[in-house]
């Protein structure tokens, strides 16, 4: 069973000078590490009504933060790594206004697999979850009034809304040793949305 501190740092991950201040702070090297990048943005709109700062913005939180959170950790002497960070269902299911999300997204997953094809001789681990629309503070606006909610369990063939305990219940597999054999994985928590057609279910 793996043990974890009870020690939570937070890094603004815009520039690398944070980024590296606090891999100083927490001494990584050397050490068994285990990040959760839970960043992560909405913004629904079709591209024609899309602008350049929009999918620079979208890019920026939901890929860039990713890539030098990586780029910075991976240039020191690790002794083990357990990295997972947030998709989207977007990323692999065609969902209307979700243009801009899906592309970063996508680009999120094929970054995490890559990594693992690259550091996996070094016993480090990177893995992605994509969920559904989960009932969050972020997420309230689309789920406000029980029509809403109706719509959006109908998504899905379990016909509920996902919900926080949901996520953190694989979180806490993919970071520890039970899941040591798991890596460049996008592992779905979307009440089988991303691949049983429900209209055919029903």
């Amino acid at each position: 069973k793996t043990e974890y501190s009870k020690e939570v740092t937070f890094v603004e991950t815009s520039d690398y000078k944070n980024i590296d201040e606090v891999f100083e702070l927490i001494d990584v090297e050397n050490n068994d590490i285990y990040i959760v990048n839970f960043v992560g943005s909405i913004n629904l709109r079709p591209i024609h009504m899309a602008k350049d700062d929009d999918m620079y913005e979208i890019l920026e939180v939901n890929l860039m933060s990713n890539f030098r959170i990586l780029s910075s950790l991976l240039k020191k002497s690790i002794n083990n790594l357990s990295y997972v960070c947030f998709s989207s269902v977007a990323a692999s299911y065609g969902l209307s206004n979700h243009e801009l999300i899906a592309s970063a997204k996508s680009g999120l997953e094929g970054l995490i697999r890559s990594c693992s094809a690259t550091y996996g001789h070094k016993g480090y681990r990177f893995n992605c979850i994509a969920p559904a629309l989960i009932e969050t503070k972020l997420s309230s606006k689309f789920v406000s009034n029980d029509k809403a909610k109706e719509m959006v369990s109908n998504m899905n063939v379990l016909n509920k809304i996902g919900q926080p305990n949901d996520i953190t219940k694989c979180l806490s597999w993919l970071l520890s040793d039970e899941s040591d054999f798991v890596t460049g994985q996008t592992i779905n928590i979307d009440g089988g949305m991303n691949n049983i057609n429900t209209r055919i279910v029903r």
